[in-house]
């Protein structure tokens, strides 16, 4: 069950740390950014996650991607 509260916390710092680092350009770099930040508050909250960091990297890093897709078609899109 503490594997579940892990990835229910990751889910929540990834989306606080993508919109910690939003603004206009820079893709490639905000996301570099993003994962610094949440690798940080894995750490922070004393967080144990049950995979390898090369792993969790390629997660944090698509779930970004996607959290991304989602705020830019449902939050971030701009007026027309």
């Amino acid at each position: 069950m503490g594997w579940i509260k892990a990835f229910l916390s990751l889910k929540d710092f990834i989306e606080l740390a993508v919109i910690l680092v939003e603004h206009p350009g820079g893709g490639s770099e905000k996301k570099e950014n993003a994962i610094q930040i949440v690798h940080r508050m894995i750490d922070e909250n004393g967080i144990s996650m049950p995979l390898p960091t090369n792993v969790l990297d390629v997660l944090i890093g698509i779930s970004i991607d996607l959290f991304v897709a989602w705020m830019n078609t449902n939050f971030w899109k701009e007026a027309k």
